[in-house]
């Protein structure tokens, strides 16, 4: 169904507020789920349905707890894990723009990042190099090899800036997000082949027998690989949890890098640009008709909602959404 973007922000509002947050809270929140909904990412609205993203009790300040001249990490006192890696990001930013290289971590964050293509993006868009990650001690994803869950779904990402939109690599390292599952399991599709498994290890592709089960990982063993590295950098270098899966303590990390450190920025920017373009001027394969450099896609479909003014969502998600605003 088509909705105006101005009633799904005032949805999205209520539906946020509903379970606690204010007014600060809400519009952070609020930022980063459209920007994944903007840009046909599963990591939008789809998280306020069902058990929704309610705030936690016996939630305290953040606080820095451990800090240099280049990195600050971060307990995240359980608060919302979008409020606190929006505290990473502006901590990372801030030490790069003071000493050419900041990066941010924490621990003790609660329930979903988003997508995380939303915080080096505005790393980006600062001149700078971005690259974040996420891990949780909520078993998700099964090792290559096994049809147990071990890894949560391990997102990465990487922004870096441009003449034009930044270059923005986002993607989980499980074979398709937990809250892919989720919309597939609202709209009542299946999911592709090889995307997990159900609670006895048989490969299956209805939703909601894998979330009782195990997704895969990405491209088999390097994807495992790529979980496993990004479940250390987000989880025991930052003093977040892996083996204690009743623990809500999980953790982030963000890097930014200011070019300056090694060559001149706007040459740099020049540089990615001319790669940019030369990659898009390679000769076609047969069924292709443009080649797509990562973040284009989503960079070209928010301009066009935002555009239109109007967007559309799946029936049975927006009537989920309603449910929660009221």
């Amino acid at each position: 169904m088509k909705i105006s973007l101005k009633e799904l922000s005032d949805l999205t509002e209520k539906a946020i507020k509903s379970y606690g947050y204010n007014d600060e809270e809400t519009e952070v929140i609020k930022n980063i789920l459209f920007y994944a909904q903007l840009r046909g990412n599963n990591q939008g609205i789809v998280k306020l349905i069902g058990n929704g993203i309610p705030k936690r009790e016996g939630i305290t300040e953040m606080k820095i707890v451990k800090e240099t001249p280049v990195s600050a990490l971060v307990d995240g006192g359980k608060n919302h894990a979008m409020l606190v890696m929006e505290r990473d990001t502006e901590l990372a930013i801030e030490k790069a723009k003071e000493s050419g290289i900041g990066m941010a971590g924490n621990f003790n964050a609660t329930e979903s990042t988003g997508a995380i293509g939303y915080y080096v993006s505005k790393v980006a868009k600062e001149g700078f190099i971005g690259f974040a990650c996420a891990a949780s001690p909520f078993e998700l994803t099964a090792p290559y090899g096994s049809n147990k869950a071990k890894f949560c779904t391990n997102p990465i990402a990487y922004a870096v800036p441009t003449e034009e939109d930044p270059i923005i690599l986002d993607f989980t390292t499980s074979a398709i997000a937990y809250y892919g599952l989720v919309e597939a399991k609202t709209a009542g599709k299946d999911v592709s082949e090889g995307c997990g498994y159900d609670s006895e290890g048989n490969p299956t592709v209805k939703p909601e027998e894998i979330l009782n089960g195990a997704i895969a990982t990405m491209a088999k063993h390097k994807g495992s690989g790529l979980a496993m590295i990004v479940q250390i950098l987000a989880g025991p270098l930052v003093r977040a949890d892996f083996f204690d899966t009743n623990s809500k303590n999980a953790g982030n990390l963000i890097i930014a890098i200011d070019p300056n450190i090694m060559t001149d920025k706007e040459e740099f920017v020049r540089e990615v640009t001319r790669m940019k373009k030369e990659v898009k001027s390679a000769r076609l394969a047969e069924g292709f008709d443009e080649i797509l450099v990562p973040g284009e896609r989503g960079n070209r479909m928010r301009r066009e909602v935002e555009e239109a003014g109007e967007i559309e969502v799946e029936d049975n998600l927006l009537a989920e959404l309603k449910k929660v605003a009221k």
